[in-house]
């Protein structure tokens, strides 16, 4: 169809202004032939309230060594890939899981929420839209939700949309909402805006742009000394530096403090592969250029797509580390829900 032409050959041209050496003939038909025939005709928006049946696939975390379970600091527990026959389900972006509940964000404004047993199994699944409060239903990049925060009961929930780039604070049932285009990240690049949004411990709210400032990779932060939405908000302006040719995707806090970044890099040779950043939130003082330490590599023959949600959660003390990727709604791409233990040191 023209659209998936047009989109496909935009792809490339973004793609061709990267150094093309390290691509040969074969991946780039590859891709070529895969976004021309691996798109769904699109996601229907605005999306529709439902009941929904997810059915979870076991996935490995090594297609060359089946039983590998360490990758760097993270010790993987399980993986599942998660399809449904509605349309609407996929494109997920944001992630929190709270015990067995988890709640997931997609690209076209729908809260997935659903109950995950023991064993993987998808059950009381449901899918809405997001408030009607967080803006127009326009276009499908109106509701481009990207990233999500909350308060510690969950009472309130706050949602990164990266086309706008506003911060919609929502009830607990996703039923009410609010936003607002804070002045210190109004002037972000359109859809290169708030991918990642984190309440602290503290209550402070720290923001990255997924976009670059400039060719080192600089990306903007923003933290805010409470709610974006309160009109007495302050903020100091940061910055984060991701791993070289990364776009920073999410982060989460660890019970003791620490901040993890999710790093997301397209590639026509590797297609989508990931890091995992260790931060010291020491750091978050003005002006300071955030980096830390790779502690973990998505990358072949690693079970790799496109990871765009991070959550953290606690068992028997300790660090659960949950990762989602965003199939963009294609069929080459999957919908990845994978469970991993923070280790003490890396391998």
């Amino acid at each position: 169809p023209e659209h998936r032409v047009r989109e496909c050959s935009g792809a490339l041209g973004r793609l061709w202004g990267t150094d093309m050496r390290r691509f040969t003939i074969l991946p780039l038909l590859l891709f070529l032939a895969q976004c021309l025939a691996g798109s769904t005709p699109g996601a229907p928006s605005p999306v529709v309230s439902q009941q929904l049946t997810i059915a979870s696939t076991p996935v490995g975390l090594d297609s060359s060594d089946p039983a590998r379970r360490r990758l760097g600091a993270l010790s993987y527990l399980g993986g599942w890939a998660l399809t449904s026959d509605v349309r609407s389900f996929g494109g997920l972006s944001a992630l929190d899981v709270d015990g067995n509940r988890v709640t997931a964000l997609s690209d076209i404004g729908a809260v997935v929420r659903f109950r995950l047993g023991r064993f993987g199994t998808a059950s009381d699944a449901q899918l809405k839209r997001v408030p009607s409060g967080c803006g127009p239903v326009v276009r499908k990049n109106d509701n481009d939700t990207e990233s999500l925060g909350h308060d510690d009961m969950r009472h309130n929930w706050w949602i990164g949309m990266e086309w706008r780039n506003v911060v919609c604070r929502v009830n607990r049932d996703f039923s009410n909402g609010q936003d607002t285009a804070p002045s210190a990240i109004k002037g972000w690049r359109r859809k290169k805006g708030p991918e990642t949004l984190l309440r602290l411990q503290d209550g402070r709210f720290l923001t990255i742009a997924e976009g670059a400032i400039d060719n080192d990779g600089i990306r903007s932060a923003v933290l805010f000394d409470r709610d974006p939405n309160d009109p007495a908000v302050k903020v100091t302006r940061l910055a984060y530096r991701p791993p070289d040719g990364f776009d920073p995707t999410d982060a989460a806090q660890l019970p003791d403090g620490r901040i993890l970044v999710l790093n997301r890099r397209f590639a026509l040779n590797s297609l989508f592969t990931g890091t995992l950043v260790m931060l010291d939130p020491l750091s978050l003082s003005g002006g300071d250029v955030l980096s830390g330490r790779v502690i973990a590599r998505f990358e072949p023959p690693v079970v790799s797509d496109n990871y765009e949600g991070l959550s953290i959660t606690t068992e028997n003390g300790h660090a659960i580390i949950w990762i989602v990727s965003d199939n963009n709604y294609n069929r080459w791409q999957r919908t990845l829900l994978l469970k991993f233990a923070l280790n003490q040191t890396p391998n």
